[in-house]
């Protein structure tokens, strides 16, 4: 098999060949692809808030979001590496919300220590690539709020507040099956609009 690239020619590697170095094994790949996720995971993170966790809950839970796109990533899917890993990311923040209704914590075995990643040399140096990225970030939030209809974004709402199809559609005086129909709709606009970010 195969040797594990290096950390120097990890650095050069595209993110669907870091995904697979990650897949395979790689911790250096992952160090790297955290290094170049950092900022986007951060300006998620800072969208959300949930009671009783904190920014550095948000971050855990991106990065533990980062691995596990690595590790699904389908380069023969038409979405980019970036968007694919955005909705796993956004995913696993609302995921986060809704678990912070039962008061459960992050296991301790997912946790990552984010202290001990250095700043990101990906786009440190180039204010350029900085400013694309922060804009990618911020079209991803505009999407949510310009394609959805004013019932998908009231029960988007309501889903994030960790309330049940059920009482969404006790909420919002709607049946269980148009909230489960409003959802499949969101996650489908949300993933078609990543497509074209």
């Amino acid at each position: 098999m195969e040797g594990f690239k290096s950390p120097q020619e990890l650095i050069s590697c595209s993110d669907p060949v870091l995904a697979q170095e990650v897949s395979r094994g790689n911790q250096a790949a992952f160090a790297e692809m955290a290094r170049r996720y950092q900022g986007l995971i951060g300006y998620f993170a800072s969208q959300y808030s949930a009671a009783g966790y904190e920014h550095a809950d948000f971050m855990q839970e991106g990065l533990w979001a980062l691995h596990c796109a690595c590790k699904s990533y389908d380069e023969g899917k038409k979405a980019s590496f970036r968007n694919f890993a955005g909705v796993c990311i956004n995913n696993r923040f609302m995921s986060l919300i809704r678990r912070a209704n039962t008061k459960s914590t992050i296991p301790g075995d997912s946790i990552v220590s984010f202290d001990d990643i250095e700043p990101s040399d990906h786009n440190m140096g180039n204010p350029e690539a900085l400013i694309l990225e922060q804009e990618s970030s911020q079209t991803l939030v505009n999407l949510i709020y310009d394609t959805l209809s004013p019932l998908e974004l009231d029960v988007l709402k309501a889903y994030l507040q960790g309330l049940s199809y059920v009482q969404i559609a006790r909420k919002l005086n709607i049946s269980t099956k148009a909230v489960d129909n409003a959802m499949q709709r969101i996650r489908r606009k949300i993933l078609s609009g990543m497509d074209r970010i």
